[in-house]
């Protein structure tokens, strides 16, 4: 029984340092001046004052945000009507649903970029604009992350239930599904969104294909930055490390906001 208690707690740890020393050995040798030996020889902040000084580093890093949260939210909207639709009205169409979010695990994105590239290339000023062939190839390579999270979370909340509970108290359908639904959704909605996006945000071959030099990101100037010193390129992959943990934990602070407001409206209504 006592190997039993701290085997868990052990394992927990393990797994832990595992995942974690790579990133904190990065983060120190982003500041180390050279680490010939055992230790660094020295510590500077020269690296991370060279990334800041570069006038393209914080416009780049705002365009892979931006790049990021478009397709989601195109993604989303029509994941979440299409299923809500289909549980609704007609449960048949599920499984074709399924079949058409699940074929881009079987495209290569370099593969879907050539393609969109080579059909759309000169097609006119909409859809020969790069910027939105690279949004909509987006949307495309995030539906299986986005529909398997929406998915699990309308089985799990009882859609149909809730909409005739709706429906009994006299509000519509439209308005049960905006002020109902979608609120029960926001965790598997945040869970989708989040893996979207670090597909989205540490993607380079897709970008560099469909857009090239005129939408410059991070991932893109990292690549760039190949020559320079390990301790710059270092320092990049650390701030858009700590960048993308700030945008999870503000969003998962919102929905623990959320969570605790549902459950004092829950208590309040049944006192």
């Amino acid at each position: 029984m006592k190997q039993n208690r701290w085997l868990p707690a052990l394992t927990i740890l393990v797994v832990s340092i595992f995942l974690i020393l790579p990133l904190l050995i990065l983060g120190i040798y982003s500041f180390v001046t050279s680490w010939d030996g055992i230790a660094p020889n020295g510590y500077t902040l020269d690296f991370y004052k060279q990334v800041f000084s570069d006038p393209r580093f914080l416009p780049s890093l705002m365009r892979g945000l931006v790049i990021s949260i478009i397709p989601i939210f195109l993604s989303g909207a029509a994941v979440i009507l299409a299923l809500y639709t289909s549980i609704m009205y007609n449960p048949r169409l599920e499984s074709i649903i399924q079949s058409i979010c699940m074929i881009p695990h079987t495209l290569k994105g370099v593969i879907l970029a050539i393609s969109v590239l080579g059909l759309y290339a000169g097609k006119g000023p909409v859809l020969g604009n790069r910027i939105v062939m690279l949004t909509f190839v987006y949307c495309i390579v995030i539906l299986p992350f986005i529909y398997q999270g929406i998915r699990n979370n309308l089985r799990a909340i009882n859609v149909q239930q809730l909409i005739e509970a709706a429906e009994i108290l006299g509000a519509g359908k439209l308005y049960a599904f905006v002020r109902i639904i979608i609120p029960n959704m926001l965790s598997g909605i945040l869970i989708s969104s989040l893996l979207a996006m670090s597909t989205i945000f540490t993607d380079f071959a897709i970008i560099k294909i469909v857009a090239g030099s005129k939408w410059l990101t991070a991932q893109q100037l990292l690549y760039n930055a190949r020559n320079n010193p390990g301790q710059y390129t270092s320092a990049i992959v650390l701030i858009m490390f700590l960048a993308t943990l700030l945008i999870s934990g503000v969003a998962f602070a919102m929905q623990n906001r959320a969570d605790r407001r549902a459950e004092q409206d829950s208590k309040a209504a049944k006192e």
